[in-house]
């Protein structure tokens, strides 16, 4: 999809209690706004609007207006399994855990953090790019 470079693009960070409105200018800074995405409790959505208030891109995955680009960023988080329990009274700690350790990127399993984390970094590397096309850096 063409998308359509406007000067006057709005970004709406959308949180529980109340939006904020975001200029995308040249201090627009996208390695903050993926700290938010990805860490903040009470965040629900940003959106990109162009001037005339038509959505060109949110991270809302159930919006159905033609022409919406959705993203959606990456996060790796850990999966454990306990595998088999060993016990014995005599010793410190009693119980002795094998577990199984995954870590999982957007559905994707991979067996290290390290992969886990270079594929999310890649990923989230592609969705800045498309989120810079609405920035005007002039």
């Amino acid at each position: 999809m063409k998308t359509t470079i406007n000067k006057n693009n709005i970004g709406v960070l959308t949180f529980r209690k109340f939006d904020e409105n975001v200029l995308l200018n040249s201090h627009f800074d996208t390695a903050e706004l993926f700290k938010i995405i990805l860490h903040d409790e009470d965040f629900v959505r940003f959106e990109i609007f162009d001037k005339n208030r038509k959505l060109r891109l949110t991270t809302h995955e159930f919006e159905r207006e033609p022409g919406v680009l959705i993203i959606q960023l990456a996060k790796v988080e850990r999966d454990e399994d306990i595998k088999w329990t060993n016990f014995n009274a005599y010793r410190t700690p009693m119980y002795i855990y094998g577990k199984k350790v995954e870590w999982k990127v957007n559905g994707r399993i991979f067996k290290t953090k390290k992969l886990a984390t270079a594929f999310a970094d890649f990923t989230n590397s592609n969705i800045a790019t498309i989120i810079e096309k609405f920035i005007d850096r002039d």
